[in-house]
């Protein structure tokens, strides 16, 4: 089954057939989207969060290639007597303290009135991850990192949000010898100004995958496609899902070797009940979050259109005015009262590998994976939404 690409121009209403915009009765969802001033860096996988009105990025895999400990904060810049993002969203970057050991293709959230850190890759011990949890007390003033306890497993690119003062971590990739999910299927939790211990908060029954979005609404997680390159190929691949073969040439030519999840699972937190609810209309490959206990969104990603025949077609777009070939430039958010899905406003371009920050009506995106090798298909982008439900 060979995978098809489709550009699409993310500058124009024109797009692919089947990604026509979704809007019911029901959806009250608007998400208006511009770009802001891009991160002083080229960065991809970083941790990202809003702290008292300041966005705050810290860690990640920059280029010329290196692991990096440094991060940047920015403040929020607001409309007056609005309290909307302004046209400007925010104003200049400023540095923040190094984390004392630079975690590469990281994941992190705000919580706790601080930055969490969590994971990455480390080059020292062999390109393999590492379980290091580091957090940086913005609202206590601190002017150093601390070092919280260990995630239970090591993970680079983990799946990481905060709900309330607890951090929420599950899935990733240990990277070695490729790219393969680390099979852990716990979804960890750690009260960060209570007892500092990790707990699982649910055990996933699903095949291992990484880059996946997660979310609590209404006391159930949701958890939303991913992707993974199994060890040995894919077992058992399922024609709802996206698949590519090894490269032509190779002693393993014809076998599937990437499997890009089109799935939503739900789990009732009290009860520990999963179910897999109907099919989203994509294989997402990117991080989620939350609006108002009731919408799951995803935005861009290296996300796929599976066809009813079972072919799969990767998203992709140009940006005419930075040179680079992009990811996906849509925005879907699931509304989990009315159990629907719909298409938003999309993004100014396709972006991927990109961690996503949200306080009240704002939402900030910052990094993203190109296909462009001159700057290592990386770029600081960094995009402001503004919510509004009604």
């Amino acid at each position: 089954m060979h995978p098809h690409i489709v550009m699409l121009d993310p500058l124009s209403q024109i797009v692919y057939t089947s990604v026509k915009t979704l809007r019911t009765r029901e959806m009250s969802l608007q998400i208006s989207w511009q770009k802001a001033p891009i991160y002083p860096a080229l960065i991809k996988g970083p941790a990202v969060g809003i702290i008292d009105g300041h966005l705050v990025v810290a860690g990640g895999m920059s280029y010329p290639w290196r692991e990096v400990e440094y991060g940047f904060g920015a403040p929020i810049v607001a409309e007056a007597n609005s309290g909307q993002i302004a046209t400007a969203p925010i104003g200049e970057w400023y540095p923040l303290p190094p984390i004392p050991i630079g975690p590469g293709w990281t994941s992190g959230a705000a919580v706790a009135g601080g930055l969490a850190v969590v994971g990455g890759r480390r080059r020292a011990v062999g390109n393999r991850a590492t379980a290091d949890v580091w957090f940086l007390d913005v609202q206590a003033g601190a002017t150093a990192w601390e070092k919280l306890p260990d995630r239970p497993s090591p993970a680079m690119v983990a799946t990481t949000f905060a709900h309330g003062d607890h951090l929420y971590t599950a899935f990733g990739t240990d990277w070695h010898p490729h790219e393969h999910a680390t099979g852990d299927p716990n979804i960890y939790r750690l009260d960060v100004r209570g007892s500092g211990i990790w707990d699982v908060a649910a055990q996933f029954p699903g095949e291992p995958r990484w880059m996946c979005g997660m979310g609590i609404c209404r006391d159930k997680l949701y958890v939303v496609g991913g992707h993974d390159i199994p060890i040995g190929g894919v077992v058992n691949p399922k024609p709802h899902n996206a698949l590519r073969i090894f490269p032509e040439g190779e002693a393993t030519a014809d076998r599937i070797s990437h499997v890009v999840f089109s799935e939503l699972w739900e789990c009732d937190l009290p009860s520990g009940t999963w179910q897999e609810l109907p099919r989203p209309p994509r294989a997402f490959v990117a991080d989620a979050f939350t609006v108002e206990d009731r919408w799951i969104v995803l935005t861009g990603g290296q996300t796929w259109v599976v066809s009813p025949d079972g072919s799969s077609v990767h998203i992709m777009g140009h940006v005419p005015d930075m040179d680079f070939v992009c990811h996906s430039h849509e925005v879907w958010a699931y509304d989990t009262h009315e159990e629907s899905w719909a298409a938003l406003d999309p993004l100014p371009y396709g972006i991927a590998s990109h961690r996503v920050a949200v306080c009240q009506n704002s939402a900030f995106l910052v990094g993203n994976e190109t296909r462009d090798s001159i700057r290592g298909n990386t770029y600081g982008t960094v995009f402001a939404g503004r919510m509004k439900t009604e």
